[in-house]
């Protein structure tokens, strides 16, 4: 699931349109979408060498699967 603007490697933007989609899958209950994001988030964070971060989002991620 990635953005136009990810795409478009407007990183930036890229990862606000994440943190909204987040914050409104936290309002809902959405764990499925909420894991989905933070793979995202994790995946944005790898194509921009941050690997730290990418980690910890992927990590997230599992934890609210599994």
């Amino acid at each position: 699931m990635e953005t136009v603007a990810q795409e478009l490697r407007e990183f930036e933007e890229a990862r606000r349109n994440y943190q909204q989609a987040l914050a409104i899958n936290i309002k809902f209950g959405d764990r499925y979408f909420q894991a989905l994001t933070y793979h995202c988030l994790g995946t944005l964070a790898e194509v921009e060498d941050n690997y730290t971060e990418a980690r910890v989002h992927l990590q997230t991620a599992l934890e609210i699967i599994c």
